[in-house]
């Protein structure tokens, strides 16, 4: 909590810089290969399948914030179910290079004839990045940790934390953009043993407005 107390009191520090700066958006659409793994005690199963997703940003001067939503479906051999996910983060770009994030990150899984699993994490993140070919190609790790969390089904308190990675690249002057990256993230909720463990690959295309 003293970090998140820290945080919040940096983002308020910039506030007279951040009302001197214009707003930017920025919009991008895409999909991958989603594969996601569950245990419980010794009972394991896994699925895969297609999710798609649209995300948008808003920043003015050193503050930011990332809306992302994806939707699809997962399956194996016996079973199948429909997966939606997303986050609403709040940021501040401590230096040029690296963003410090905070705020909710869910998921849902969707299977017939029962009640929805939905996983829901706040969670506090870091974003650093570098430049390969300045202005067209920068690389980018961003390291989460959920500081507080509940499973709907059952209702358990729950823990969790993930990593992505990947590639940005850019059009010289154009304000089209694309991304590769991978991503990884698990949940768990300890007092009944339950464990998922969410891996992607997806490529996103959007433009700068």
């Amino acid at each position: 909590m003293r970090a998140l107390v820290i945080v919040c009191a940096t983002m308020l520090a910039g506030t007279s810089v951040a009302a001197q700066s214009k707003w930017q958006f920025s919009f991008g659409a895409g999909g991958g290969q989603e594969i996601a793994r569950s245990r419980i005690g010794t009972t394991r199963e896994r699925v895969s399948g297609m999710v798609f997703n649209g995300e948008g940003a808003a920043t003015r001067g050193r503050f930011v914030a990332r809306l992302r939503y994806g939707q699809g479906r997962v399956t194996n051999d016996t079973a199948g179910r429909d997966v939606a996910e997303g986050e609403v983060l709040l940021g501040y770009k401590a230096r040029p290079w690296l963003t410090v994030w905070v705020g909710p990150h869910a998921r849902t899984f969707v299977v017939a004839g029962q009640s929805d699993r939905r996983w829901l994490l706040w969670s506090g993140r870091v974003t650093a990045r570098g430049m390969l070919f300045p202005g067209r190609v920068a690389s980018f790790v961003e390291l989460w940790q959920g500081f507080t969390g509940s499973l709907s089904r059952p209702a358990e308190s729950v823990t969790g934390g993930g990593a992505e990675a990947g590639l940005d690249l850019r059009l010289a002057g154009h304000p089209l953009w694309g991304r590769l990256a991978y991503r990884i993230e698990q949940g768990r909720a300890g007092s009944i043993g339950r464990r998922e463990t969410v891996e992607a690959i997806t490529l996103t295309v959007g433009f700068d407005r």
